[in-house]
């Protein structure tokens, strides 16, 4: 019986000596390194898309132009599906300003617009009418050409050529320039303000 007995307490202590000296599993050992928080979902408003719009050069739907709400409604409502932003110039960290052009409903002119962004507030905050860009009928004995360039980042210099051709017997030559017979210039100076303020000069 006392064999028995101690056959059983060293079988009982092997087991449990066996059980200690097995290795742990890497999982028991493993740092618990926390799992970071998902990133936040932070929402693409509709400005955000035309904002993306004008900084990239794109094409504005009319929708675009109604969702600036600073165009005069006379032009606004009457233009097209294919308006585009021919130039966006960044002010500072919050205000940048776009060159838009509105195709009007006839197709026949091109209607210029400075246009100025409140980045943060996501608004537009003013516009000024630039310059008309319309077909032009060469064979008039004048025609007006409309062109505007960036000085400084905050100032524009629009132009505007009146062309006065010869008489009609003396515009022989196939080439435009030598049937021309003078051109007068008038210029128009814009300033946008850090603030998005827009004012013109002659």
């Amino acid at each position: 019986m006392k064999t028995q007995l101690r056959l059983f307490l060293f079988a009982s202590l092997t087991l449990f000596l066996l059980e200690q000296c097995q290795p742990k599993s890497n999982s028991d050992n493993a740092v618990q390194v926390p799992t970071p928080p998902a990133p936040a979902n932070i929402p693409v408003t509709k400005f955000d898309s035309i904002m993306q719009l004008l900084k990239s050069n794109d094409i504005l739907s009319k929708a675009d132009i109604l969702e600036l709400n600073v165009i005069d409604t006379n032009y606004s409502h009457k233009t097209t599906q294919s308006n585009f932003c021919d130039t966006s110039i960044q002010l500072n960290d919050s205000i940048f300003y776009a060159i838009i052009c509105l195709t009007d409903e006839y197709l026949v002119c091109s209607l210029s617009f400075i246009v100025t962004i409140d980045e943060k507030n996501k608004k537009a905050i003013a516009s000024q009418f630039l310059q008309p860009n319309c077909d032009v009928d060469f064979s008039l004995d004048s025609y007006k050409l409309y062109d505007y360039k960036i000085i400084s980042n905050d100032s524009i210099q629009a132009t505007k050529t009146t062309i006065f051709q010869k008489k009609d017997r003396d515009r022989t030559s196939p080439d435009e320039e030598k049937n021309i017979d003078h051109k007068e210039e008038q210029h128009r100076f814009f300033s946008i303000t850090q603030t998005g303020q827009i004012s013109s000069v002659k």
